[in-house]
């Protein structure tokens, strides 16, 4: 990446950190008993009034509140970063040349590489642990072939959880290939198909709602639509802003209020996505430098740690019945999961698919 760039690298690398440690600590900490449910794949402003009771009124459990309603926004900072890196990879680089299906097939592999061991090891743990594997070979297979969030109630079926993910990107990368891939010279395919986009996602997301379908749509490629194209947006039009450290700490407070006030209203609520990218970017580039390694260093752990986290969680989880315990046994979970996140690199280092 040029210096003229919003985001060298290192900061991509450092946001995928911070996105990461959103979503892993998110994960763990939402199924604490009592913490404040989160509006991710539904909308409820009493989610909300709860966790602005929790800051007005904070106590010993603020912070795992906090980890349990925002983490979950690490997501669409992982898909901006995802339309902004295919831009960069495949518009700016050497990779405009290559077909639809061979791009399909590259990063399908690429996911089935990351998915399968992980998927391989969850079903062992948990027949070990309950004496069943709390799944079917349909679901097995549907999940392998990432089709599973396309079938009726995915959040039934999708073992662990989490990996709703894997058939969320396949998803991207199809429409990305297919309908917003775009060549430099293509001056209004640019910036309308991201628009058309973000909007389609949008409104079918207010239309779903009445009908009942909100819920699904959000495990499918409608709820990747705005930071998605936010990010193909600013890859085709980047530009590097010129800010102080304490400008960037500012912006990225005031778009974390803004995040939250989101949290009140449903239409803005489809949209937070917007300014929680606006806050991790800000937040990346407010930090010193003695931050700028290892957060380097655990973005590029974060795929591995993505697939290892829910395994680590299914065995502690039941451990953190209290605010104290939850506070114990979260910072154990991220520990271990960190440490298999670095055998499971090195494990796929090993394996050619």
């Amino acid at each position: 990446m040029q210096d003229n760039q919003l985001l060298n690298k290192a900061e991509c690398s450092m946001l995928k950190a911070v996105a990461i440690v959103m979503i892993v600590c998110h994960n763990f900490a939402h199924l604490i008993k009592g913490m404040v449910s989160e509006n991710e794949y539904s909308f409820d402003i009493f989610r909300t009034s709860r966790m602005w009771h929790s800051i007005l009124e904070p106590d010993a459990s603020l912070l795992l509140n906090v980890l349990s309603f925002f983490g979950h926004y690490g997501v669409p900072v992982f898909l901006f970063l995802s339309g902004y890196g295919l831009v960069k990879k495949y518009e700016c680089g050497n990779g405009a040349g290559i077909g639809v299906l061979p791009f399909v097939a590259k990063h399908y592999k690429k996911l089935l590489k990351l998915l399968l061991p992980g998927l391989v090891v969850f079903l062992a743990v948990t027949y070990w642990k309950y004496g069943i594997f709390k799944t079917t070979k349909v679901n097995v297979a549907a999940q392998v072939a990432m089709v599973i969030n396309l079938l009726s109630e995915p959040w039934m079926r999708i073992k662990p959880g989490p990996y709703w993910f894997f058939g969320l990107m396949m998803q991207l990368y199809v429409i990305y290939r297919l309908l917003l891939f775009a060549q430099p010279t293509a001056r209004l395919r640019r910036w309308l198909g991201p628009l058309l986009l973000a909007l389609v996602c949008h409104v079918a997301q207010v239309v779903g709602v009445n009908y009942g379908v909100l819920y699904w749509m959000r495990y499918n490629f409608f709820v990747a639509g705005v930071p998605f194209a936010l990010g193909l947006l600013v890859a085709r039009y980047d530009c590097r802003v010129a800010a102080s450290r304490w400008l960037w700490l500012a912006v990225s407070a005031l778009a974390c209020v803004v995040t939250f006030a989101s949290n009140f209203r449903f239409q803005l609520w489809l949209a937070s996505g917007i300014p929680v990218v606006i806050a991790a970017v800000a937040l990346v580039k407010a930090l010193p430098p003695v931050f700028h390694k290892p957060l380097v260093w655990l973005g590029g752990l974060s795929a591995m740690l993505f697939v290892v986290h829910p395994i680590v969680r299914m065995l502690l989880l039941d451990y953190a019945n209290g605010v104290a315990e939850g506070y114990l046994f979260l910072s154990i979970y991220l520990a271990i999961s960190v440490l298999l996140a670095i055998a499971y690199r090195w494990l796929l280092a090993k394996v050619k698919i």
